[in-house]
């Protein structure tokens, strides 16, 4: 049995091999990008990041530098994970972005995810951020202040899926929903340190669970990282489960969650 509202210090793939099936409710994550600079010329048929070495590493132990292949054939690997772990009209929150180094590999991403899992897209979701770093020198391209999350659900589950969005008025016996539109405005993150230079933003992910999760729903992130999902869900009043490679990183998520476990109780 898997113990709720846990990081797990592990590989994704190995939390959701255990896992049972149609587990958790939403899967919300942000996946390392694939855009530290490469220093070395060592590859291997591995799927790991271990065997990589970076001079701009944005994470302390994973080395986000796996050449395209990998980091699609990886991606589809976690994406028919959780097709096993989620419940069937649950929605994965997937967040995105590129750099001047891989322009094409988020686009690539989404289609290899579309065409080989079981998953479509549902809506598409633009975070724009309060200011962007670092700004471009160069005169060949925009400032960056924007990031997207795109909405998965499985391509046999859309008769279940559904968002919270209230009814404003009933018009000849059809329910009227409220708008909500797919922009957010949220800080870029909850600061950033040492062993993970590209935290998460609190602020998105609780706007984002409030419109796609119930309270007590069970929410599920592969790239834990400094345990900033786990902290919006315990606000939020729903539970979680998490992965992380980093000892140092779950160590630091479980300080980092002390004091909100101790105000509110999780169900």
């Amino acid at each position: 049995m898997m113990e709720i509202n846990k990081i797990y210090n592990e590989d994704c793939l190995d939390t959701m091999n255990r896992m049972q099936d149609n587990f958790v409710d939403c899967i919300l994550t942000s996946p390392p990008y694939n855009i530290s600079k490469k220093t070395s010329k060592q590859f291997n048929s591995k799927i790991s990041a271990h065997s990589r070495y970076s001079s701009e590493n944005f994470y302390d132990e994973y080395k986000d530098t796996l050449t395209e292949k990998e980091y699609l054939e990886f991606t589809i690997k976690v994406f028919n994970k959780y097709n096993k772990v989620l419940k069937k009209g649950g929605c994965v929150l997937y967040n995105m972005s590129y750099n001047k180094s891989n322009s094409n590999l988020m686009n690539l991403t989404i289609g290899e995810i579309i065409k080989k899992t079981n998953f479509n897209i549902q809506d598409v979701l633009i975070w724009k951020k309060p200011h962007s770093i670092p700004s471009p020198l160069g005169n060949k391209r925009l400032r960056r202040i924007c990031e997207f999350i795109y909405i998965f659900i499985k391509k046999d589950g859309l008769d279940e899926f559904e968002i919270n969005k209230k009814v404003i008025n009933i018009e000849n016996g059809i329910n009227v929903y409220e708008t909500i539109d797919n922009f957010i405005e949220a800080k870029n993150n909850d600061g950033c340190n040492e062993l993970n230079k590209a935290t998460f933003s609190s602020e998105l992910v609780r706007k984002l669970l409030r419109i796609y999760n119930k309270k007590d729903s069970l929410i599920y992130d592969s790239f834990m990282g400094t345990g900033t999902t786990a902290k919006a869900c315990i606000m939020e009043n729903m539970n979680f489960i998490g992965s992380e490679l980093s000892k140092k990183q779950v160590d630091f998520a479980n300080k980092r969650l002390v004091p909100y476990l101790t105000q509110i109780t999780l169900f």
